[in-house]
């Protein structure tokens, strides 16, 4: 069997999906990911095969337009996040639209030309269903994350219609014929159409820097604090590490920082005793924190409720408000609302009394068993032989 799989330039939405390719190719079928041209390395680096499609579209500026609040801690209290965990307003529509434009021609044609049994794509790449469906496969939408985008399901339908129109294939579904959902049943709620539970293994790209050992605990308890790769992407004052960290001093905890190479000049001054880790996989962090503090990405929430860790999200962007709130939702943590800004003191106080929970703790832990009782990523391979209509004998037919 023949698997494509297709994602926009940007590698938060790109490596939840490396995991099921991995599957795939340790299952004996061959696998291409199909990006942009300035995405190739990134899948690359993963040992996978790309497919350069379409053309480069830079999207930092418009993201950075959708970051909500100051761009530094100003010192002001926070307030909790409140409402609906759902994200209703799909701000970056229009630009996802303009990423599935982009793509859809080169990859509609390639996946003509290849015939790949089916399409796997990331929610927000768009010319992934389009292509699945000029090549006449099953569309499979991989979740990298909660379901932000559901209640734009009709809205998304019609903005791609012009798209689907000049390819010859009309109205598509952006949903697809399946869905792979890696967040456990509590965190996320109900998904539209067929869905199936895959367990997350957290693969966050290449790292320099790995240690022998996971940290060993101390008598304080750690936090652990990460703010992933997009929003320094952004700009250097949404990189809010060591603000966090600035805020934490004076608490009788150890302050892990975890970042990514070329990070640390972002920092700042910070308090005595913080310990910065640059360029070392956050799941092995993770394992010897009692909290994790972050921006609100998927891949960092996920990655520490693989370890039952609790939470603190302090989001920016609209997609991270959308984890937030269902983290917060969930009891396993706790998350800020961006409007005022993230003070000082309420970080603080937050951190102490998200460490003094039991309850907290508990919600984690009841997440993290969810998720590790999700199929392995080797488990859905078979189902993705079914939906294809390729399997012989036990083994997809190349």
């Amino acid at each position: 069997m023949r698997v494509l799989f297709t994602g926009w330039a940007w590698p938060s939405h790109l490596y939840p999906m490396v995991p099921l390719a991995w599957a795939c190719l340790a299952a004996g079928h061959e696998v291409r990911v199909a990006v942009p041209p300035d995405a190739q390395d990134v899948i690359l680096r993963a040992g996978l095969t790309p497919v350069s499609v379409g053309r480069a579209v830079d999207v930092t500026g418009v993201i950075r337009g959708f970051v909500k609040g100051p761009k530094t801690g100003s010192g002001r209290p926070s307030r909790p996040v409140a409402g609906d965990p759902s994200a209703r307003t799909p701000r970056a529509l229009s630009m996802f639209v303009d990423l599935a434009v982009a793509m859809a021609d080169d990859l509609a044609a390639f996946a003509r030309d290849w015939k790949p049994g089916l399409v796997v794509y990331d929610p927000t790449a768009w010319a992934g269903p389009l292509a699945a469906a000029a090549a006449g496969v099953p569309a499979v939408r991989h979740l990298y994350g909660t379901d932000l985008l559901v209640p734009a399901r009709d809205a998304i339908i019609r903005a791609l219609q012009p798209v689907g129109d000049k390819l010859g294939v009309g109205p598509v579904d952006p949903v697809g014929a399946l869905t792979i959902d890696p967040c456990p049943v509590t965190l996320q709620g109900p998904v539209p159409g067929t869905r199936r539970r895959m367990r997350y293994l957290p693969y966050q790209g290449v790292h320099d820097g790995v240690p022998a050992e996971p940290p060993e605990r101390r008598d304080r308890p750690v936090v652990c604090v990460t703010w992933g790769t997009t929003m320094a992407r952004l700009g250097h004052e949404y990189f809010l590490a060591g603000h966090v960290a600035r805020a934490l001093a004076g608490l009788d905890v150890e302050v892990v920082l975890a970042i990514a190479s070329g990070q640390r000049a972002l920092l700042g001054p910070l308090p005595p005793g913080v310990r910065v880790v640059e360029s070392v996989p956050l799941r092995l962090l993770t394992r010897g924190a009692d909290l994790l503090v972050h921006h609100g990405g998927a891949g960092s929430m996920l990655t520490g409720l693989v370890t039952g860790l609790p939470q603190l999200a302090l989001p920016q962007l609209p997609d991270h408000i959308g984890h937030a709130r269902r983290l917060a939702a969930t009891g396993a943590g706790a998350a800020m609302e961006p409007a005022d800004g993230f003070g000082m003191a309420e970080i603080r106080d937050t951190v102490s009394g998200l460490l003094a929970s039991a309850d907290h703790e508990r919600a984690a832990r009841r997440l993290g068993v969810e998720m590790a009782a999700h199929p392995a990523p080797a488990t859905l391979v078979t189902e993705l032989e079914q939906l294809a209509g390729a399997r012989d004998g036990g083994r997809a037919a190349v």
